[in-house]
C-alpha cells in the first residue's frame, strides 16, 4: 500500500514539476492550487508509526484468519496479519478467550494456562507475541475469572468433595470452597450465577482463588502480554463496592509485577454507576457511548452536535474526577452487539467514516472491533445468537486463503456480507479502511491525546460537534471539529476560539473536498472533520 501511495504522490507531483518548467502553458491548464483542492486519496503521513499510538483492535480469534484450512481462525493467522495491523496503525490487540473451552466463544474456560487446540499451541502464542513486538503492537488477552466451565477440573473436584468427609469448609484450598455449592435432596448443586448454570461463578473472596488468579496472571505476563481485558467485572460480587475493591486488588497485583501493564475492564453499567469503577481500575469500556442507542451513533444519526460533545466531555470529566489517570475506552460495538455498519443508515459509508473520526479522536484508549474498517456486517436478526455478530473477517474478494467458517450457531445469510476485503480496500481511494488509516494516523501523530482532557467547544450549531483537547500537565492543545450533516457547513470560529488564531493541521475529508479556513470562517464538507491548533 505504501508503494501505491508513493506512486499516487509522484503522479501528483509530476504535473507540478512539468508546469514549473513550461511557462508558456495555456491559461486553462490545471493549477497547483486546483490539484491541492482535489486529492486522489487520504493523505497519510508515512513517517508517523504506531510506536507511540493508542488505538486497540479487538480480535474474535475463531473468525479472524485461518492458516491450516480447518475453518477456525488461529494464532498463526493473527501472526500473519500483524503487518496489516501495523499498517492500519493500531498499537494493541485484544484477543478474545484463547483458552480451552467447550463453547465456540471461549467464555467458559477449562484450563487457564493453555491454548485452545483449534487456535494452536503455546509456541504459536510466543511467536505471535514476538512478531507483534517487532511491529510495535502490544497484546492483551481476555481473562475470564468471574466464572469457569462446568467441566473445569476445579469445579469437578469441588463438586465431588463437597458432600464427602474429605471436605473442609475452613480450608480455602479445598475446591469445595471455590464455588457456591449447596446440598439439595442429597445432591450437590451450585448457585446459578448471572450467566447461567453452565458457567458456575468462582468465589473471588477466597484467598486461594486469588492466589490462583495471581499465578495465572503472572504466567501470561511472563509470556509477554501487555495486560488483560477483564470479562464481566460488574458481576464479580453482588455489590458495586465489592467489585471495585476486587478490581483494585487485581490492578495492584498486576502492576506490582509489571508496572507498565494495561488493564481494561468490562463493567456493562450506566456511566453514572460505572464511573465509580475508575477507583479500582484505570480503564473501562464506555457502554453509554456504544451500540445503536449509545451517544456516538445516536448523535450522528440525529445530527445532534451539541449532544455529542456534551456527553463526551462530561464522561471524561467525571472519570478524571475519580481517577486522574483514567483511560476511558470508547468504542462503537463489540462481540456482544450488532455490527456498527448496519446502524449507520442513509449515507451509510460516510457516516461509518464519521463515526470512526469521532471516537478515535477522543482521549483514552479507543477500541476497534475486527472488520469494522471494512464495514463487516452481522446482527442477531431475531435469532438470539451472538454468533451472527462474530462472522468471518473478509480479506480478499477472490482467493481469500485466510477466511474462516462462520461460528457454530450462525444463521446470518453470508450472501449479504460485504464482498470486498481488507486487501482489496487498501488500494481503493477513499475506502472506509483507508479512512480508518487516516484517522488513526492523525491520532498517532499526537500521542499525548491519550491522557488529554476533553472540553466541550460549544459551537452552537446543531449539525457540528467540537472538542478542545488539552494536554494533561502540559501546554499542547488541539480543537477537533466534526460536521454531522449531509451538506457543507460554515461557521465563524472567532466566536468560540477568540484568544488566538488557529490553523488546520489535519483535514479528514470523507470524499475529496477539503476544508477551508479563511479569516476565522471554517467551511467543512459533509461528514468531514478537522483538527486545528494555535498558529
Amino acid at each position: 500500500m505504501k508503494a501505491k501511495q508513493s506512486l499516487r504522490a509522484l503522479m501528483l507531483i509530476f504535473p507540478l514539476l512539468f508546469m514549473a518548467s513550461c511557462k508558456d502553458l495555456p491559461s486553462e491548464s490545471v493549477s497547483s492550487e486546483e490539484i491541492l483542492q482535489a486529492p486522489t486519496d487520504y493523505e497519510i503521513d508515512e513517517s508517523i508509526t504506531n510506536e507511540k499510538g493508542g488505538v486497540y483492535y479487538q480480535i474474535f480469534v475463531r473468525s479472524f484468519a485461518d492458516t491450516n484450512a480447518d475453518g477456525h481462525g488461529d494464532l498463526k493467522g493473527i501472526t500473519d496479519k500483524i503487518p496489516y495491523l501495523q499498517e492500519l496503525g493500531v498499537k494493541g490487540i485484544w484477543l478474545t478467550p484463547i483458552n480451552p473451552s467447550p463453547s465456540y466463544h471461549g467464555y467458559d474456560v477449562t484450563d487457564y494456562k493453555a491454548i485452545h487446540p483449534d487456535f494452536g499451541t503455546l509456541d504459536d502464542f510466543d511467536t505471535l507475541i514476538s512478531v507483534a513486538a517487532e511491529h510495535n503492537i502490544d497484546v492483551i488477552i481476555d481473562l475470564v475469572i468471574n466464572h469457569t466451565a462446568r467441566t473445569h477440573p476445579w469445579f469437578l473436584e469441588g463438586r465431588r468433595r463437597f458432600n464427602t468427609p474429605e471436605y473442609n469448609p475452613n480450608d480455602p484450598n479445598d475446591k469445595g470452597n471455590w464455588y457456591d455449592f449447596y446440598i439439595e435432596n442429597g445432591e450437590v448443586k451450585v448457585k446459578i450465577g448471572y450467566f447461567g448454570d453452565h458457567m458456575p461463578e468462582l468465589l473471588l473472596n477466597n484467598t486461594a482463588v486469588r492466589e490462583e488468579i495471581t499465578s495465572i496472571s503472572k504466567f501470561w505476563l511472563d509470556r509477554g502480554v501487555k495486560g488483560f481485558r477483564l470479562d464481566a467485572a460488574g458481576h464479580f460480587f453482588e455489590t458495586h463496592p465489592e467489585n471495585i475493591d476486587f478490581l483494585g486488588w487485581f490492578s495492584d497485583m498486576v502492576k506490582s509485577y509489571k508496572p507498565d501493564s494495561y488493564i481494561v475492564a468490562e463493567a456493562w453499567e450506566n456511566f453514572n454507576v460505572q464511573k465509580y469503577y475508575y477507583a479500582g481500575v484505570e480503564s473501562l469500556f464506555n457502554f453509554d457511548g456504544a451500540n445503536a442507542t449509545g451517544f456516538i451513533i445516536d448523535s450522528i444519526m440525529a445530527r445532534s452536535g451539541p449532544q455529542l460533545s456534551h456527553y463526551i466531555s462530561n464522561a471524561f470529566s467525571d472519570a478524571y474526577a475519580i481517577n486522574e489517570n483514567a483511560l476511558m475506552a470508547m468504542f462503537l460495538t463489540n462481540h456482544d452487539m450488532d455490527r456498527s455498519s448496519q446502524m449507520f443508515t442513509g449515507d451509510q459509508l460516510e457516516r461509518q467514516k464519521l463515526g470512526a473520526s469521532v471516537y478515535i479522536l477522543t482521549p483514552g484508549v479507543p477500541f476497534m472491533y475486527y472488520g469494522e474498517e471494512i464495514g463487516l456486517k452481522g446482527s442477531r436478526q431475531g435469532a438470539m445468537t451472538d454468533a451472527n455478530r462474530r462472522l468471518p473477517m473478509i480479506w480478499k474478494r477472490v482467493g481469500d486463503k485466510h477466511r474462516t467458517n462462520p461460528p457454530i450457531g450462525t444463521t446470518y445469510n453470508m450472501a449479504n456480507q460485504v464482498k470486498y476485503g481488507a486487501e482489496d480496500l487498501l488500494s481503493e481511494p477513499f475506502s472506509l479502511l483507508n479512512h480508518y488509516r487516516k484517522v488513526i494516523n492523525v491520532r498517532n501523530t499526537h500521542p499525548w491525546i491519550k491522557n488529554a482532557r476533553a472540553y466541550n467547544l460549544r459551537l452552537n450549531n446543531n449539525g457540528v460537534t467540537g472538542l478542545t483537547l488539552k494536554e494533561h500537565n502540559g501546554q499542547r492543545e488541539l480543537h477537533v471539529i466534526h460536521n454531522l450533516l449531509a451538506e457543507e457547513v460554515s461557521l465563524n470560529l472567532t466566536r468560540f476560539i477568540s484568544e488566538y488564531e488557529v490553523e488546520i493541521i489535519h483535514d479528514i475529508y470523507t470524499t475529496g473536498t477539503r476544508a477551508k479556513y479563511v479569516d476565522g470562517s471554517l467551511t467543512l464538507a459533509p461528514y468531514s472533520s478537522v483538527v486545528l491548533r494555535r498558529k
